[in-house]
C-alpha cells in the first residue's frame, strides 16, 4: 500500500513530496530507514518508516514514546526531532542526519588500527557532551534508556549527537524480561540495579555514560564473557580491568565514580558535573566551542549558555527520597488535572488525582471516596507529551507496564512538572 505521497518519494520530477528518498541506511524488524533530501532547500535528513502493523501493542508505545522524547529534547548534542506522520498504519520520523557515522564503528576501528587511542582530552570533550545531553533529558524529567556506542552519532563540526531514545524494549524492563528478547546484542551497558529486577532510573543512565565511557578511553567494553551469567555476575561485582596508567588519575577516578554498583551511591549526572576534573574540562570545552569555526552561532550559544549555568550552579541540594529503582512509599501529592478520555470521542474531563502510600488514585472530585486505584508496581514511567502530540500545553502522560498510556493536563507547566516529578519519585526513577 501506497504511503506518504504527499511527504516522500524517489523522484523529484515524478512526485510533489517534501521529501526526496536518496539512500537506505538501515533495516529492522519493523522498517527502514532512509537518507532523504528536504526539496525547498536540499537539507538532508534520516527518515525512520515504521510498520505499525508488525508492532504489538506494547512496540507501538515505545515507537511513540521515541517521537514525544524526540520532540520535547532541544539540544546540540541530541538528535534533532523535524516531524512526524502517521498514515495506513505506517508511521514516517523525519530527524536531523549526522554526517559523520557513529562512535561504534570509530571505536572498532581505533581497535583494529594496533589500538589507535583517543587522547585524553578528546575522550573527556566527548564524555563532557554526551553528559550535557544526558542533564537536558533528565532536566526534562525524561530518562534516554538506551546509551551506547552505537547511538552516539558524529559530526563534521566536532559536535556529537546522542540518538535513538530506548525504542528497544531491551530497556523498559527488568532484566528478567530482556535477556531473552535482546535485538541489540548482549546488554553491555546494563546497569546492575537492571540486573537485580529493579526499575529503570536515572542512575541507570548515569552507568550506562560510566560504561561508555570507559569504551572510550579503552576501546574495549569493561564488562565481557561468554554467557549472561558471567556478565551478570562481572556486572554485579564492578569486575573490570584497570584503565592503562597512560591515562591520567583524574580520569581513571571519574571511571571509578561512576561505575559504582550500589545505585544509591552513585552520582546523578549534576554530580558529576561538580567533580573538580570534569569542572575544569567544561571550561576548556566552553573556549573550545567558542574558538570553532565550523559550528552556527545559534548552537554555538546554546552550548556556551547549558556550559555557564552548569559551572554557575551549586551542587545539586535537592534531598535524595528513597532508594533507586523501589516504590517509594513516603511520597505524597495531590490535585485536580484534566484526563483524556479513552473511548471514541476525545474529550478531557477534569479529575481529581493523587498519590499515596505507593498507590494512584483517579476520582471525579476531592470528596469521591470511590476513585479508581493503580498501584505504582503497575507504572512503567511518567513523562511530558510535546503540544506539536498532545495539542494542548502542560500535558503528562502516564505510562502502564501493560503497555496502556494515559494522558493528564495539569493547570501549569510547573505543575506538570511537579505531577512528572512525584510520580518519578513514588516510582524511585527520580
Amino acid at each position: 500500500m501506497t504511503t506518504f505521497t504527499s511527504f516522500l518519494g524517489v523522484d523529484a520530477a515524478e512526485n510533489e513530496c517534501k521529501y526526496i528518498k536518496k539512500k537506505l541506511i538501515g533495516t529492522g524488524s519493523y522498517g527502514e530507514a532512509w537518507l532523504v533530501e528536504r526539496l525547498e532547500d536540499h537539507s538532508i535528513f534520516v527518515a525512520k518508516l515504521m510498520d505499525l502493523g508488525k508492532m504489538s501493542s506494547r512496540d507501538k508505545q515505545y515507537a511513540y514514546s521515541e517521537i514525544k522524547c524526540l520532540a520535547n529534547c532541544n539540544h546540540p548534542n541530541i538528535i534533532r526531532f523535524i516531524e512526524d506522520h502517521e498514515e495506513n498504519d505506517q508511521l514516517l520520523i523525519i530527524m536531523e542526519f549526522a554526517d559523520s557515522g557513529d562512535l561504534d564503528r570509530q571505536i572498532k576501528a581505533r581497535s583494529h588500527d594496533s589500538f589507535r587511542h583517543f587522547r585524553e582530552h578528546e575522550a573527556l570533550f566527548l564524555f563532557l557532551q554526551l553528559c550535557l545531553a544526558l542533564d537536558h533529558i533528565h532536566s526534562h524529567k525524561m530518562l534516554h534508556r538506551d546509551i551506547k556506542s552505537a547511538n552516539i552519532l558524529l559530526t563534521s563540526t566536532g559536535l556529537i549527537k546522542l540518538g535513538d531514545f530506548g525504542f528497544s524494549h531491551q530497556y523498559d524492563d527488568t532484566v528478567s524480561g530482556v535477556v531473552a528478547n535482546t535485538f541489540c546484542g548482549t546488554p553491555y551497558y546494563l546497569a546492575p540495579e537492571i540486573w537485580n529486577n529493579q526499575r529503570y532510573s536515572k542512575k541507570a543512565d548515569v552507568w550506562s555514560l560510566g560504561v561508555l565511557l570507559y569504551e572510550i578511553i579503552t576501546l574495549k567494553r569493561p564488562f565481557t564473557a561468554t554467557n549472561m551469567k558471567g556478565l551478570m555476575a562481572k556486572v554485579l561485582g564492578g569486575d573490570y580491568a584497570p584503565i592503562s596508567e597512560n591515562f591520567s588519575t583524574q580520569l581513571r577516578d571519574l571511571v571509578r565514580a561512576i561505575l559504582v554498583v550500589d545505585a544509591n551511591q552513585r552520582p546523578s549526572i549534576r554530580e558529576v558535573f561538580q567533580l573538580p576534573y570534569v569542572k575544569e574540562g567544561l571550561k576548556v570545552f566552553r573556549q573550545i566551542v567558542k574558538k570553532n569555526t565550523r559550528i552556527v552561532e545559534t548552537v554555538k550559544e546554546a552550548m556556551i549558555s547549558h556550559v555557564s549555568e552548569i559551572l554557575s550552579s551549586a551542587p545539586d541540594s535537592e534531598p535524595r527520597s528513597g532508594l533507586v529503582g523501589q516504590i517509594n512509599l513516603d511520597v505524597s501529592f495531590k490535585g485536580y488535572v484534566k484526563k483524556l478520555g479513552s473511548g471514541s470521542v476525545h474529550s478531557w474531563k477534569e479529575r481529581f488525582l493523587q498519590i499515596s502510600r505507593g498507590v494512584l488514585i483517579l476520582s471525579e472530585s476531592e470528596a469521591d471516596r470511590e476513585g479508581k486505584a493503580l498501584s505504582l508496581e503497575q507504572v512503567q514511567s511518567a513523562c511530558p507529551v510535546p503540544i506539536c502530540t498532545a495539542k494542548r500545553e502542560f500535558v503528562f502522560a502516564l505510562n502502564t507496564i501493560g503497555g496502556k498510556s494515559m494522558w493528564f493536563q495539569a493547570e501549569s507547566h510547573e505543575k506538570m512538572e511537579m505531577w512528572i516529578h512525584a510520580i518519578q519519585q513514588g516510582l524511585g526513577v527520580s
